[in-house]
């Protein structure tokens, strides 16, 4: 179960692998956003991503695992990393603008950094925000925290901004180890990466995954992602059709009842991070893209225009560690596309 410190260390060991990269395109720094195959020729097509959300790092193993685990008929597509910018750290992130990268240990060491070499746009409690060069930086997040087009974001319209991982004893993701990105639209809303995939202007990572999507109409979508409990959860979505729905839910209660077999913690019973989720049972949350608003996210997206799609979360602070965030991933992953299979004999 390995971690990687850099992109090229992900890049470098899948094609040590046998695998060859399709590159979908390229990051503000030059680096490919890529897709690998694996499984067979039979279709509809299956979709794998991890990534979005550089902090989530065992998206990434539990990806890297299932590409080269996973024993399917079916095409599968899959794009370890949508955010290779921000999997090399939040020292990379400022030497696209310094020129060189910084040594830095803390987010106290971040502030010094940027209030230093930085011009600073807004100030508050923790919270410090600076523009150096094409790029905002941040001591924190600030997904949903201002009003959208506040004047002092003016200078970060449709730029991006970075702010550095900071929960300490969370393998694969110390302080400062990964840089998570947040986009600054056009208007002045400030989203991340796993957004703009219904919108014509969008960042090149989302863009990678829409195009891929439209070229291999996925019948099945799964997005691995990780949150801050110690739980396992996932989030399902309404489907167009009857039918769509019915496997839906079939994948579903397969998924919760692997996970559940398997003596991983679930989430809490009514355990939900906003009001737009409906919670019919433990660590199944069926996500209203609608009343959430902020565009849609890839699950979002591909429930919108393909069909079952699911969005994976992992507990950070699980107690077997990585290796157990990385095997739950992987096992309602494969639950899935075993279901997926069911249907498409």
């Amino acid at each position: 179960m390995r971690i990687f410190d850099r992109y090229s260390d992900l890049l470098n060991c899948v094609e040590k692998q046998g695998f060859r990269p399709e590159i979908l395109g390229c990051a503000p720094d030059g680096a490919p956003v890529v897709c690998l195959r694996t499984g067979g020729e039979k279709l509809p097509a299956v979709f794998i991503s991890a990534g979005s959300h550089s902090t989530e790092q065992a998206g990434v193993g539990s990806a890297l695992g299932l590409l080269k685990e996973l024993d399917t008929e079916h095409q599968v597509y899959v794009i370890p990393s949508r955010d290779p910018m921000g999997m090399n750290g939040y020292g990379y992130a400022l030497s696209l603008s310094l020129g060189e990268e910084p040594d830095l240990g803390s987010v106290e060491d971040v502030r010094k950094l940027l209030r230093d070499r930085g011009e600073v746009l807004y100030e508050q409690d923790d919270t410090l925000l600076a523009i150096i060069g094409e790029y905002g930086y941040s001591t924190t997040g600030l997904l949903g925290r201002f009003e959208v087009g506040a004047g002092f974001l003016e200078p970060l319209f449709g730029r991006r901004i970075f702010y550095p991982s900071s929960e300490k004893g969370i393998e694969g993701t110390a302080p400062c180890q990964r840089a998570y990105t947040l986009i600054v639209s056009p208007e002045g809303e400030v989203l991340h990466i796993n957004r703009f995939h219904d919108t014509p202007w969008a960042p090149v990572e989302s863009r990678c995954a829409r195009d891929l999507m439209a070229r291999i109409d996925p019948g099945l979508t799964l997005d691995l992602h990780e949150y801050g409990g110690d739980g396992f959860w996932f989030s399902a979505r309404h489907q167009r059709n009857d039918d769509d729905e019915a496997w839906e839910k079939r994948m579903a209660d397969s998924m919760i009842r692997a996970v559940a077999d398997s003596g991983a913690q679930l989430a809490p019973q009514g355990y939900a991070p906003g009001p737009f989720f409906e919670t019919p049972e433990r660590g199944v949350l069926w996500l209203i893209a609608a009343e959430r608003g902020e565009g849609l996210n890839l699950a979002d997206y591909g429930a919108d225009r393909y069909g079952p799609a699911f969005t994976i979360e992992t507990g950070m602070t699980m107690k077997g560690g990585y290796r157990e965030r990385v095997e739950t991933s992987m096992l309602a992953a494969r639950t899935a596309i075993s279901v997926f299979e069911e249907r498409w004999r």
